[in-house]
């Protein structure tokens, strides 16, 4: 039978000792790792707190500058203005986010994004909206549509704008319906200018009850309606073209064209201007 020596107890309370010794170091480790790591992040604060205070008091970063680009209709000290910044303030100081926000509040701004160039210089990108047609809404208020299919100003003139006038629809068109037929007129302008017409050509877009379209359009020093429908645009256009083509031939000229027939889809009709 083997016999087990006895543990000295001296050597486990030197054990525990020791155990004791290295975890109050290993503490006390975490401990100055921890206080270096505070007294650096106080240390960087301090100086990048007083690199700000220099910077936002300093004359070396006052706005002595600013810069636009993408502007076409509106005027850069209507947009100044409105931003309520001022040449000789702090570049650091100025609340950029609010200023491009009462930027935005013009009519024709779509976004306007504001960054600084340092030493004193502010550019200012400014995103317009794109006009594509006016819209008449009740019987004299016209408004720009863009070409996102919003309408996002009333038109005036000094805006100088030679677009097609969409008709046929009111104030009391359901919020929905009006967003979906602005979108079909965008589209159709879209389709007219694939099919090689200018939209400078087009006067007028009626928006039809039924969904469809009347178009009156510039053919020579005359006004020509155009009755399209609904369906099948691309073809109706190539259509309207061969039938000008066609009177222009025997030197006659329509004041009316008729393309939505869906008895004989394949045929149009014209009257002709001088018998009206």
């Amino acid at each position: 039978m083997t016999g087990f020596r006895p543990v000295d107890p001296a050597l486990l309370r030197r054990a525990a000792a020791e155990a004791e010794r290295n975890a109050f170091k290993s503490a006390l480790d975490a401990a100055l790792r921890t206080l270096a790591a505070a007294a650096l992040s106080a240390a960087l604060s301090l100086g990048a707190w007083q690199a700000w205070r220099w910077a936002t008091l300093s004359p070396a970063f006052a706005l002595n500058e600013i810069r636009f680009s993408g502007l076409s209709h509106a005027q850069e000290g209507d947009l100044v203005k409105r931003s309520g910044l001022s040449l000789g303030q702090n570049l650091f100081r100025a609340d950029l986010a609010n200023a491009g926000r009462a930027m935005e509040s013009h009519p024709w701004v779509d976004s306007a994004l504001l960054t600084r160039r340092l030493p004193g210089t502010l550019m200012v990108s400014v995103l317009e909206h794109h006009p594509a047609a006016l819209v008449q809404l009740g019987e004299k208020t016209l408004y720009v549509l863009d070409e996102e299919g919003r309408l996002f100003k009333r038109a005036a003139p000094e805006d100088g704008l030679d677009l097609p006038v969409v008709t046929g629809l009111s104030r009391q068109t359901p919020r929905p319906d009006l967003q979906l037929r602005l979108l079909g007129a965008l589209h159709l302008l879209d389709t007219w200018r694939g099919a090689g017409y200018a939209v400078s050509a087009l006067a007028e877009v009626r928006l039809d009850d039924a969904g469809g379209y009347t178009l009156f359009a510039h053919d020579g020093d005359g006004l020509q309606e155009i009755r399209l429908g609904a369906t099948q645009l691309p073809l109706k256009l190539r259509r309207l073209a061969q039938v000008r083509a066609a009177l222009a031939r025997r030197g006659e000229k329509a004041a009316r064209i008729e393309l939505d027939n869906s008895a004989r889809p394949d045929q149009a009709a014209a009257t002709l201007a001088d018998k009206r």
